[in-house]
């Protein structure tokens, strides 16, 4: 294999990867980090979201076991039935709407996923400044593995979470993923003007 130098060509062996190869993986490295990091706090929002609705659920339980306990008649126990009942009915349409646990289940998983592959390269490329045994089928496997993971994000991170995770990050001379990235989320400059 030969890499092109400063007006010149240089022989790579087939078992190193170039400097420009390294890069990519270093790239995903980051890649890696900030999906894992995005997740977690996705994950923890709508975990903060679950537990804020669960309230009415105990809440409407904890006082219909109360009222039932007492000897009011059926005509007393009629009104405060049907509150407590719509309280629960509305709670959990709530949740099952907006997807919850599922947005939950979704998050976990990928953050765990991405936190694992982000330490494999790492690991990776630390074992690579000694050994030099990282090799472009493993640079491959990397990607691979990070667009596998990244296509089971079937729900789109909340945007006040991905500013926030784009406004640390951006000087930091760090690789962002796309899913940062969206119309919406910041103004797009064409030359001098926004677009």
């Amino acid at each position: 294999i030969s890499e092109v130098g400063e007006n010149n060509f240089v022989n790579v062996p087939m078992n190193k990867i170039s400097k420009n190869q390294l890069k990519l993986l270093s790239d995903y490295k980051d890649k890696s980090l900030i999906i894992s990091i995005v997740s977690k706090k996705s994950y923890d929002f709508f975990s903060t979201i679950k537990t804020f609705v669960n309230i009415p659920l105990i809440l409407s339980s904890s006082a219909l076991a109360i009222l039932n306990s007492y000897e009011f008649t059926t005509q007393e126990m009629k009104i405060p039935n049907i509150v407590i009942n719509s309280i629960t009915g509305l709670t959990l349409a709530m949740i099952s709407n907006f997807k919850i646990d599922e947005k939950m289940n979704i998050y976990k998983n990928v953050y765990r996923k991405m936190s694992k592959l982000n330490h494999r390269i790492e690991e990776s490329m630390i074992n690579n400044e000694s050994n030099n045994n990282i090799e472009m089928s493993d640079i491959k496997n990397y990607i691979s593995e990070y667009e596998s993971i990244t296509e089971q994000i079937e729900q789109p991170f909340p945007n006040h979470i991905k500013k926030k995770i784009f406004n640390i990050y951006k000087d930091k001379n760090i690789s962002l993923p796309l899913s940062l990235l969206s119309y919406d989320d910041m103004d797009i400059k064409k030359g001098d003007e926004l677009v």
